[in-house]
């Protein structure tokens, strides 16, 4: 078992032009904007779990980045 990143669509802020997790993420296209709905998504295969996202989202106040068992 290991953990992976999940985005909750509804908090998520990427409309607005918040790309933090995309930008401080280590792994290459882990996550990505979905253009469409223009929320953040993530590669789970990609995600190594080093909570990097988690951390950037929760300083920038939105929260909407957890982690979750696999």
């Amino acid at each position: 078992m290991y953990n992976v990143a999940e985005v909750n669509a509804e908090a998520c802020v990427a409309q607005k032009g918040c790309r933090l997790c995309i930008m401080y993420c280590p792994e290459a296209n882990c996550i990505q904007l979905d253009t469409q709905k223009m929320k953040a998504v993530i590669v789970e295969s990609r995600c190594k779990g080093c909570e990097l996202c988690v951390v950037v989202c929760d300083a920038a106040k939105h929260n909407a980045i957890t982690m979750v068992a696999r």
